[in-house]
């Protein structure tokens, strides 16, 4: 009886979800007579026969999420990334303590960004890109211990990169591009060893580049375009920087010599310094 009561709560919260879209796909999302597990975009655990999985990716959907989708208490994956969904997001999704992604991009979703995302202790992925959320970035995310991926370009963010973001650990990903981000990049960004890409273009940033390299070996991609940096460009920056493949730091305020170091970074493919105060000659 009690799996019965608990499939059941998934199902009235998946046709809650329906009810609060508009799309023909999800048509057939309203029989009784066949399993939610078998309903599109659905998918349901071996183990305790419950949704686990919510793939609603690119379906052209629209409508708002409703504070029912907070019951789906085991799902670890849901996908509605590429719709129209806009409004708020309820904080019943607080609930779902088992998520492992949480894809919400390019989406029209315009609130304050929530700091309860910050209670997903088991989070890898928070994609959020795409949307028109406001606010500053929380500080309780810099306690996502087990968050690599960290999308959030293309919103309408301001204020500071949180100086707690060296908690990341497993950080492999960090966009935080196209909006209004100000101050400088924390210096303890270099405690991040896992990072592989950094893109911070198109912000307000000022101050010079720290010192990344130090604990950063795993780099490929940095990218500072488009900000108000200043200072030169560190000689030692490349030190330890051997998987480095993609180097962007054009429309800066970056004055001096370009190092010769640059050349220790032999997979260095795309090197981007246009429109600088940069002087000398090119090595």
């Amino acid at each position: 009886m009690k799996s019965s009561t608990n499939i059941k709560t998934d199902q009235l919260a998946l046709l809650a979800i329906k009810a609060h879209v508009h799309s023909d796909l999800l048509a057939t999302n309203r029989s009784t007579a066949t399993s939610i597990c078998n309903w599109v975009g659905v998918a349901c655990g071996s183990r305790h026969h419950r949704v686990f999985a919510l793939d609603l990716f690119g379906m052209n959907l629209s409508g708002t999420i409703p504070p029912d989708m907070g019951n789906l208490s085991f799902v670890a994956f849901p996908d509605i990334g590429n719709n129209n969904f806009h409004g708020s997001l309820p904080i019943e999704l607080a609930n779902l303590r088992r998520l492992k992604y949480l894809i919400l991009s390019n989406n029209n979703f315009n609130e304050k960004i929530s700091s309860w995302f910050g209670s997903f202790s088991k989070l890898q992925n928070l994609s959020l890109n795409g949307n028109n959320f406001v606010g500053v970035i929380p500080s309780s995310w810099c306690f996502l211990s087990k968050l690599e991926i960290l999308s959030l370009d293309n919103n309408n963010l301001q204020g500071h990169i949180p100086v707690g973001i060296r908690n990341l650990s497993n950080f492999r990903f960090l966009y935080l591009h196209g909006y209004q981000l100000s101050g400088s990049i924390p210096s303890s960004v270099s405690n991040i060893s896992s990072l592989l890409e950094i893109v911070l273009r198109n912000n307000q940033l000022i101050g010079s580049i720290p010192s990344i390299s130090l604990n950063m070996s795993s780099l490929q991609v940095i990218d500072f375009t488009f900000n108000n940096l200043t200072g030169h460009i560190s000689s030692n920056m490349f030190d330890g920087l051997p998987k480095l493949k993609g180097l962007y730091l054009s429309f800066n305020h970056l004055s001096g010599p370009i190092s010769m170091s640059i050349f220790k970074c032999q997979e260095l493919e795309d090197l981007s310094l246009s429109h600088n105060h940069l002087e000398g000659t090119i090595p």
